[in-house]
C-alpha cells in the first residue's frame, strides 16, 4: 500500500495534540456549547463537537496500543497513514505468527483508526493479508468493545480496551479455520456467476459498468493470483482481489473497507 509510511515502532508515528476551540457567530459572539476541533500544531479544523466531547489524544491511544501489544507479544508496528490533514490517523500493526499452508500463507494484521472528527470512535480492527496475491481480507467483524468513544469515560475504559484488543488475536487466528473450511468446499463456475449477480444484482436496465464489474470478478475466480477456480476460497479471493487491486487505493478507501459494507464482506457472508 503505497500511501502507508513504513515505521519500525510506534514512536515513529507523528503525534499531534487536538484541542476544542470556541466558535463565534457572524457578529463575533461566542456560540455556547459549540466547538471547533483543531490540531494544535497546524490549527487545521477537523470537525465540530459539543460541550461533553473529550478529545482522546494520540499519545493516549498510542499508550493503549503499546500496553496491549506488549501484553500480546510478537507484534510489530509497520506503518501509518494520515487522512485529510489529521481527521483520521491509521496505524498498521502485524502479528509475527502467520497461519495457513506454506504455499498459501496468511499474515494477521491489526489496524488502529484514531478518529479526530468528533463524529466517530477510535477502534482496533483485525484484518489479514493473503501472501499469494497480496489481497487484503478485511473480513473479520470488529467488536464494539474494541472501540472507544471520545468522552470522559475513556479513562475508565482503558483496561477494558486493552483486554479486548488482546482478545482480537484469538479472533484473527480463528480465521484460519474459516480459510481451511472454504478450501474444502467445491465451487463451480455457474455458482461463481450466481455469486457475482448477488453481489452486483442485475438491473432492468443494466449498465456496461455493472456488467464489466461482474465479469471482472468472475474472471478472477480462475485467473486471479493464487486462484485455480475450484473452491469457495477461490471465489472469496476473486472478490477480495477485485477490491484490493482495482481502482485507486487510499487511506480513506482502506478505512471505509473496515465498515463491513464492502463486496468482500457480503461475499464472506454468502460463502461462509
Amino acid at each position: 500500500m503505497g500511501f502507508i509510511t513504513e515505521i519500525k515502532s510506534l514512536e515513529d508515528v507523528p503525534q499531534f495534540e487536538v484541542e476544542k476551540v470556541g466558535v463565534n457567530d457572524s457578529y463575533g459572539r461566542e456560540i455556547p456549547g459549540v466547538y471547533s476541533l483543531q490540531r494544535e500544531d497546524t490549527n487545521q479544523h477537523l470537525g465540530m463537537v459539543g460541550e461533553t466531547y473529550r478529545p482522546i489524544q494520540m499519545r493516549e491511544m498510542v499508550d493503549v496500543l503499546d500496553r496491549s501489544f506488549n501484553t500480546i507479544g510478537g507484534v510489530n508496528h509497520t506503518g501509518y497513514a494520515v487522512s485529510k490533514g489529521g481527521r483520521k490517523v491509521l496505524i498498521q500493526s502485524k502479528l509475527s505468527e502467520s497461519f495457513g499452508s506454506a504455499d498459501d500463507q496468511i499474515d494477521p494484521y491489526f489496524y488502529t483508526v484514531i478518529d479526530n472528527t468528533g463524529m466517530g470512535s477510535n477502534k482496533v480492527i483485525p484484518s489479514t493479508v493473503r501472501i499469494a496475491c497480496d489481497n487484503a481480507l478485511h473480513l473479520i467483524k470488529e467488536s464494539s468493545a474494541n472501540s472507544s468513544r471520545h468522552s470522559s469515560r475513556f479513562d475508565d475504559r482503558v483496561e477494558g480496551m486493552i483486554s479486548s484488543i488482546v482478545q482480537c488475536i484469538d479472533v484473527t487466528k480463528r480465521f484460519g479455520v474459516t480459510m481451511d473450511a472454504l478450501k474444502k468446499q467445491r465451487f463451480s463456475w455457474d455458482e461463481m456467476m450466481q455469486l457475482t449477480q448477488k453481489l452486483v444484482p442485475v438491473e432492468e436496465v443494466d449498465t456496461n459498468r455493472r456488467i464489466a464489474k461482474r465479469e471482472k470478478i468472475a474472471s478472477m475466480f480462475t485467473s486471479g493470483r493464487g486462484n485455480v477456480g475450484e473452491t469457495r476460497w477461490d471465489a472469496l479471493n476473486a472478490v477480495t482481489e477485485f477490491e484490493t487491486h482495482t481502482g485507486r487505493q487510499s487511506t480513506e478507501k482502506l478505512i471505509r473497507a473496515f465498515n463491513g459494507n464492502t463486496l468482500s464482506q457480503k461475499a464472506m457472508a454468502l460463502l461462509a
